[in-house]
Formats: structure tokens, sequence, C-alpha cells
């Protein structure tokens, strides 16, 4: 998490000094070149411009460049419970920070995955219940971009993971590559981006005591990977995202992100996400979405499935 925290801050700064404002006295003489003679206009000037959803539009598609330092944040909750036979809670937590300052954009995303399942013991202690599954999951997204065109941008960025599920202390992906505007339409919009990454992965203690307790029992003769230590590899990033408005007020929203490592082609994972936002109010939002996970790593030694899935309904605030 102390990389985390670093690599934000990395960013932050590089972010700040490329957009630091302007000395008391280059404002002055700023003030001075516009002369008294253009007051009317300036007063118009400082109107706020309508910019729409300025954060999912690059910068140079405006005439002029918004000059304005640009914030949104938006957050989403998803939360489901059953009970009965079997019990199940879930929460699902993401939010979003983008700002924007001339051509620079800057985007800090982090989701929270929370699952607790657990069934009735048998007869005679069905009263209690017996644990299924407790799984916490937290991902972080750093990503810096400078648009290079009206349809281009450049990008560089991390993600981290840590899940005890599947029994990651830390996976840090970095990455840097380009971006392209693919189709372009008032009502929709498809964005394409491919990088070369470096990924460092620690598995938890818990993961390698399960591997010494196979190793004594004689089952890891299937077990094609393991290492003690850090997992180093380089890999391929592939990502796409696609936003298209069905009504006044409801959007449709798609992404896939794909990875892929460059040295064995057998080790790739990807995500789809599908979701509709539904305008209720103003910056508030009904959430419906599905998830889908694929990891094709060889990873025999917890005997995880590949392939994930989830559906979830809550409410999205946006502003």
């Amino acid at each position: 998490m102390k990389r985390v925290v670093k690599c934000v801050f990395c960013l932050w700064v590089t972010f700040l000094l490329i957009n630091a404002p302007l000395t008391a006295s280059a404002q002055q003489e700023s003030d001075k070149a516009s002369g008294a003679g253009n007051a009317p206009a300036a007063e118009a000037g400082k109107e706020k411009k309508d910019l729409g959803e300025w954060w999912l539009r690059n910068p140079l598609t405006y005439d002029p460049v918004p000059e304005e330092f640009l914030y949104h944040i938006e957050a989403t909750y998803d939360w489901s419970r059953q009970t009965g036979n079997f019990t199940n809670d879930k929460h699902d937590l993401s939010a979003l920070l983008t700002l924007r300052k001339k051509i620079f954009t800057y985007n800090l995303r982090y989701a929270f995955d929370k699952r607790n399942a657990s069934k009735p013991y048998s007869p005679p202690y069905q009263d209690d219940n017996k644990d299924l599954r407790k799984s916490t999951k937290h991902e972080v997204h750093n990503d810096f971009r400078m648009a290079l065109t009206n349809r281009m941008i450049a990008g560089l960025g991390m993600f981290w993971l840590k899940d005890d599920y599947i029994k990651i202390q830390n996976r840090y992906t970095y990455y840097g590559g380009l971006g392209y505007t693919v189709f372009k339409h008032p009502r929709a919009k498809i964005d394409v981006f491919g990088a070369l990454g470096y990924e460092e992965l620690d598995h938890t203690d818990e993961y390698h005591e399960g591997f010494l307790k196979m190793q004594d029992w004689g089952e890891t003769s299937d077990v094609e990977f393991y290492d003690r230590g850090t997992v180093v590899s380089s890999l391929i990033y592939l990502h796409e995202q696609a936003r298209a408005y069905l009504l006044p007020g409801v959007a449709l929203n798609q992404s896939v992100d794909y990875y892929r490592d460059i040295d064995d082609s057998d080790i790739y994972r990807w995500k789809f996400n599908v979701g509709l936002d539904i305008m209720i109010m103003e910056h508030i939002f009904a959430s419906l979405s599905y998830k889908e996970e694929y990891d094709n790593a060889p990873e025999s030694v917890l005997g995880i499935r590949k392939r994930d899935t989830s559906i979830g309904a809550g409410v999205k605030i946006s502003f």
C-alpha cells in the first residue's frame, strides 16, 4: 500500500507542477494585456461554461480548450443480502476522482468488494452457521493522461490489487501507452488504449502454507509454476471503453481490460463490465451492472476457478 501512496503522490506532484499557476506578476501582465475595453467580454467569460460530461471527453474536442481547473467526483454502492438456508452478504463500492487542467487529466479510481457467505451446520447444530467464504478485495487505479490530438492521448499509470480470497497480498501493474477514439458521435463514443507494462506479484503467507501442505501430501506434481518470492513479468495491456446514450437520462457503459504476459501466452486475464446509469434526479442515478473476470494463469495451488461473475444494482452519485 505504501507503494500505491507514493505513486499517487508522484503523479499528483507531476500534475500540479505541469499546471502550476501563473506568478502574481505574470497574472498582472495578463490582466493588463486584456485591456479595459474588453471588460464586457471578460465578464461574459466569467460565466460558468456548460462542458457536459467533460471527464469522458478529450479536452482537445473543445474549442477553445477550457482554461479553468476542473474536477469530478463519483461513487457507486451496491449491496445485496440473501438469508434462509443460505446466507450471503455482498458489498461493492467504487469511487472516481478526476482532475483536469488544459490538456492534462488525472484519474484516481478505488474499488472495494466484501463478501460473506455461510450455511447452517448439519443437525443438531443447524442453528449455527458455517462460513463458506469471507473475502475482501481492494483495487486502486492511478492514471495520468495528456491529450495529443482531439482523438489521441498518451497515458501512464498503475494498478494495485489486494485480494485475500485468491491469496494475493500485492499485485502492482505499471504501464505506459497510447489511446485513440475510434468512434465519436454526440450520443456514442468508443475509445481504445494499448500499452506495455511491468508487473510484480506477491502472494499471502496462507498461499505458501497451502503449497507446503500439498508438497507434504505429494500433490504438487501438477503445479506448473510456484515461486516463494515476488513474481515479476512484462505484459501487454489493452483497454476498450464505450458509452452510449440510449434515452435522455439513460446511458449504457461497457469496458474490457485485457492483460497478457509477453513471455508466456498462456498467462493472461481479462475483465468485462457492462452497465446502465439511469438518472433519478440531478447527480443521482440508479446503477445496474454485470461484471465478469477471467484469469487463465496456470494456477493449481488453490484450486480456484478461472471465471468469476457478478450482477449488481445500486446507487451512483456524480458531480
